[in-house]
């Protein structure tokens, strides 16, 4: 939990019907202990209290000091890793707290439980493609709970983002394709570079390329070989098929 929610009186509930919990906490909420003032603290200190109903406080000084409420942790330690100013790597004592906290963290608010349930944020060289793809997911949700809100009726965050997909998909036609061979102005050569062989899929591409945006997947029990990863001598064999030309694809 981020530290709008903890409080001593929910850990102590949750403790009660053994539900684990751990979150930041701010150091002036009610039931608090006094914590250790900051000036007597350096990085990798530690200030650790609990409370007779198993309530663990903890003080915890990075670069600032950071606050934890949990009822289920003790005052083990581990090392966690801080990069300094000049790029080099130190290990820093840190309590086990401070590595469940991280590992587990997002998805406290019902816009972030949406993100975190089918998030896109895949690691990146280039910064911009994790910020676009955050702010599509962001767009995504907003417009799921109003769709939600205004429709009333029920449908699953995964349900609402295939019918999006599949209508952005579809929303313009495909222009027919022209069949015979394409016109070529009389005065202009043309010259044929010559192509490498490439490997042949069982399906014709009028098959393959007509009706663009319906080959939806369907699952199977059985597995076959993907077809376009065998053109790449890459073994695959997926539970998925192709609805329109019915040839397994990843």
């Amino acid at each position: 939990m981020d530290n709008f929610f903890p409080s001593v009186p929910l850990f102590e509930y949750l403790k009660t019907k053994n539900i684990y919990a751990v979150g930041t906490i701010r150091p002036d909420r009610l039931g608090l202990p006094k914590p250790i003032d900051d000036k007597k603290m350096k990085r990798g200190d530690l200030n650790y209290q609990i409370s007779d109903q198993g309530i663990s406080f903890f003080k915890w000084k990075d670069n600032r000091s950071v606050h934890f409420l949990s009822n289920y942790h003790g005052n083990d330690t581990c090392k966690v890793q801080r990069r300094l100013k000049d790029g080099t790597k130190i290990d820093v004592t840190a309590p086990i707290v401070v590595k469940d906290y991280n590992e587990h963290m997002g998805g406290i608010d019902k816009a972030g439980m949406l993100r975190a349930i089918y998030d896109r944020d895949r690691k990146s060289k280039k910064w911009w493609h994790r910020l676009f793809h955050a702010m599509l997911e962001m767009a995504y949700v907003n417009s799921y709970i109003a769709y939600v809100e205004v429709r009333r009726e029920k449908m699953s965050s995964l349900e609402y983002k295939r019918c999006i997909t599949k209508g952005l998909l579809t929303k313009s036609k495909p222009q027919p394709k022209r069949k015979g061979r394409p016109k070529s102005n009389g005065d202009e050569q043309t010259f044929c570079a010559k192509k490498r062989r490439k490997g042949i899929l069982s399906v014709s591409n009028d098959v393959r390329l007509e009706n663009r945006g319906c080959h939806w997947p369907t699952f199977v029990s059985n597995r076959g070989r993907c077809e376009f990863c065998a053109l790449k001598n890459i073994q695959s064999k997926p539970h998925s098929k192709c609805s329109s030309s019915n040839i397994f694809l990843c």
